[in-house]
């Protein structure tokens, strides 16, 4: 009989879910919003999901209708639940889907389950080693190291929003000076700009337009996320970068054009080869699909 692959990703605004074929066609998406806060009602909106999708397209067998979970935070070793998420959708750390349904439900890091999207989808069997980071509120990533996701110990690898590309910087949640994700990241901007932009749109607008001190930290920033990637390389030396998250859709080239003027100042390139490095192409969906090809690939 047929089996079919569930994704369910919770972003800060809304959950989307996606539903695979074994031939990772799409057949169905849907979203919601997460209403995060609500006596925990988006917990019970994805409960809910979970149980109608498993009616519609498995006739209420659990066992064809495989279902993986994509989230922020630090999940378990097992994948079965999120041990970390501070501040943020209360409930969630250490509630266990599995027991609570009954059924094998896995969770996976949001940044992860973007990364495994675009290779699942664009890369693979072609590209073995491919790193992604996802640019947007904070920076996210995941790695894939031959072939396969790479969740490392404690399941952390792909953090690199939280490696140190400013010594002297402000610290972060982990303690770490200067990060990459506030060098980047939208949720500083007012800082890094001392007061004068909002939002990374708003930076990049104002650059576009020739304002000077706008090129001044927009390129700051891109000379930080180069140093970051060129450091990247040399850890990992992956084919294939790999840029997602809403910054690098809206920056576009003013993001890709500068960013690959630094890559030639800072990237070791032996025997004048480089690293390729292109952007997303999966949308707003790419949690929801990585999270079920991570059941596709280990529930069947």
């Amino acid at each position: 009989m047929e089996t079919y692959f569930l994704g369910i990703d919770i972003g800060g605004t809304k959950i989307k879910t996606i539903i695979l074929n074994n031939e990772g066609q799409i057949l169905d998406q849907n979203e919601f919003p997460t209403e995060d806060g609500e006596a925990q009602l988006w917990k019970r909106k994805i409960i809910s999901q979970i149980l109608e999708n498993t009616q519609k397209y498995a006739n209420g067998n659990s066992e064809l209708l495989k279902c993986v979970i994509s989230a922020p935070g630090l999940v378990d070793k097992n994948n079965r639940m999120t041990l970390h998420m501070p501040k943020r959708l209360q409930g969630i750390e250490n509630f266990d889907w599995s027991a609570e349904l009954n059924r094998e439900i896995r969770v996976l890091n949001d940044g992860h389950s973007a990364c495994l999207a675009e290779y699942e989808t664009f890369y693979k069997p072609e590209i073995q080693h491919m790193l992604m980071l996802t640019l947007g509120t904070g920076v996210g990533g995941g790695i894939i190291i031959n072939g396969n996701l790479y969740q490392g110990n404690l399941q952390r690898a792909g953090h690199v929003g939280h490696m140190t590309v400013d010594l002297h910087g402000a610290p972060t949640m982990t303690n770490m000076p200067g990060s990459l994700e506030h060098a980047v990241g939208n949720f500083s901007i007012l800082e890094r700009t001392e007061g004068t932009f909002k939002s990374v749109h708003e930076l990049v607008d104002s650059y576009r337009n020739g304002d000077l001190r706008a090129a001044k930290w927009w390129l700051q920033s891109v000379e930080k996320l180069a140093v970051a990637l060129a450091s990247l390389t040399n850890i990992l030396s992956p084919e294939l970068i790999v840029l997602g998250g809403g910054i690098t859709a809206g920056a576009k080239e003013d993001l890709m054009g500068p960013l690959q003027d630094f890559m030639n100042r800072y990237e070791w390139r032996p025997g004048n080869q480089s690293t390729k490095i292109t952007t997303a192409k999966h949308g707003e969906y790419a949690g929801a699909i990585g999270a079920a090809y991570f059941a596709k690939n280990n529930l069947l």
